[in-house]
This record gives C-alpha cells, sequence and structure tokens, in this order.
C-alpha cells in the first residue's frame, strides 16, 4: 500500500505555511519493541541527508536515546518545562550536525503532560522555520498524556514487532489513537523482521485485525528494520549503528526509511497549543 498525505497547499488558511519543521512521533504503546532505535537512527539518518533534523528525547532511562548516542548532559529537557533554561541553552550537538534535546533524570517518569507541552511551545516557537524534522522520542506507555503528545504530531508512527506482546502493544496503541483521539493517518513501521517479505505480511495481518474499529483511520506501511546484530554491538559501544556501521543491514534499512519520510508531503497539524509548540506559531507567530 503506498503512503500517501493531503498536500499542504490543501489546507485552509495559512497555518501550514507558519513552519517549515514536521515533527514526527515514535511509538509503541510499551517499551521494548526497537522505538528509541528507530528514533535515533531515522533523525540521524535525516541528519546525514542534509536535512535539519532535531532529535527530542522524552522517554528518559537507562538506555534512552540520548544516553545510547554516549551523551551524559547535566542540562535536560526538564530544565525548560521548569522554565530555568532555553532549548539553546540544553541542545545538544549530536554526530553530522544533529540536534538532541536530551531526557531528563532516568528516574523520572517520562510523561509530558498539557501543562508541560504548554511550556514546550514557547520554548520551541524560535525553531519552527529553522528545522525540517523534529523526531520525538516518546515515552513507552499509552497513558492519555502520552497518547495526546503523539496523536498531536504531524506525524505519528507506531512500530510494530512480530512477537505478540508487542503486537498487542501496536494494536492498542493504534486503537487508541483511532478511536479516543480521533486520528486519520498512522504510519506503521516493522522492527526485528528478517526481510522485507515478512514486514509486509506482518503489516498485512496487523492491518485486517485493528480493520474492526479503523472507520475513518487508515493505516500505511513506511518499511521495516531487519533483525541486525550490529545495531546491539553499536549499543554496546553507546553509538548509533547508521553511524557505527553504515553498510550494515538494519542501517541500509534506516537510510531507506528516512528517504520515505524525506518525499512525504506531510501537512502541519492545525492547533494552537497540541504538540511542544510547533502550531504556538498560531497564538503569536
Amino acid at each position: 500500500m503506498s503512503f500517501t498525505w493531503p498536500r499542504v497547499s490543501d489546507l485552509p488558511g495559512s497555518a501550514a505555511h507558519a513552519r517549515s519543521a514536521r515533527v514526527i512521533s515514535i511509538a509503541c504503546g510499551r517499551s521494548g519493541a526497537g522505538k528509541t532505535t528507530i528514533a535515533a537512527n531515522l533523525a540521524l539518518s535525516l541528519s546525514k541527508m542534509h536535512r535539519r533534523a532535531m532529535l527530542v528525547d522524552c522517554d528518559p532511562g537507562p538506555t534512552d536515546a540520548t544516553r545510547t548516542m554516549g551523551f551524559n548532559p547535566r542540562e535536560s529537557i526538564d530544565d525548560v518545562i521548569g522554565g530555568r533554561l532555553t532549548i539553546d541553552e540544553i541542545v545538544v550537538d549530536g554526530p553530522e550536525a544533529l540536534f538532541v534535546v536530551p531526557a531528563g533524570p532516568t528516574d523520572r517518569a517520562g510523561r509530558v503532560d498539557l501543562a508541560a507541552r504548554l511550556k514546550l511551545a514557547d520554548a520551541f516557537r524560535p525553531h519552527r522555520r529553522s528545522l525540517d524534522f523534529v523526531i520525538v522520542d516518546t515515552p513507552g506507555s499509552a497513558d492519555p498524556d502520552t497518547l495526546d503528545m503523539i496523536a498531536s504530531a504531524d506525524l505519528p508512527i507506531v512500530v510494530l514487532a512480530p512477537d505478540s506482546d508487542r503486537f498487542m502493544d501496536a494494536y492498542g496503541t493504534v486503537k487508541l489513537l483511532a478511536t479516543d483521539h480521533g486520528v486519520r493517518d498512522i504510519a506503521i513501521v516493522t522492527n526485528r523482521i528478517t526481510d522485507d517479505a515478512m514486514g509486509r505480511e506482518l503489516f498485512r495481518r496487523f492491518r485486517a485485525v485493528a480493520g474492526r474499529f479503523l472507520d475513518r483511520t487508515t493505516l500505511s506501511y513506511l518499511g521495516g528494520i531487519p533483525t541486525d546484530e550490529r545495531v546491539l554491538t553499536a549499543a554496546a559501544r553507546r553509538r548509533l549503528v547508521v553511524d557505527q556501521y553504515p553498510h550494515a543491514r538494519a542501517s541500509q534499512a534506516m537510510v531507506h526509511l528516512s528517504r520515505t519520510i524525506d518525499t512525504l508531503d506531510i501537512p502541519a497539524m492545525a492547533g494552537g497549543d497540541s504538540f511542544f509548540g510547533m502550531e504556538a506559531v498560531l497564538r503569536g507567530g
């Protein structure tokens, strides 16, 4: 199935043209599907393509995206939420000109509620035209705040792994996004597959199961990431596979995924305070 989005020019009014940055949320419903690995490697792959990319780490933990890349900054997104620092003061320069907004302390719950997002709205506003992509590694949970964050992104991506538990986690996430948050378009990326045929078949089965409640929501397949021991080897070295092993199977799949996303005509979601403030321009840009 091909993946299509409405053209930006089709959106009413001028809100669609208020920013160049497109927000992409990576979700899974529960940790363990490879969400963080995909988020970080996708962000770096886009940066390698000379796209202005920022990785926003909202899922703190011992193996979060920030620490996986070898960073241990003292400042974090919590300082922005608390009003102590600006985005520019906490951002870390990653490889290939990638900007990284670090996660908070590892012992903090990863939820970012509406009040926090309203504060982030103003913090991110200066970057609305200086970035092409904002990749958000969302918390590995399905609580209402996390689902609202995912739903408000320009492109929600749900990671689907073949084991039964992760299959059901993805199913639950998609169901809640569709029924409780009215999300019309959800992208699927399969992970830990043997080959492309397996990825497409896994997506076909998933779409058939989810189709029972998707009256007005479309699931589209963006691609799959194969099982590759180099991913774990790179992570053990606190590096990303696309940087450490660019010719590995997983790296090549990440590159293909980033190119696919780069070709999409992704419209800007409307709504004054719906997500991280990339839409806050509607209130005073």
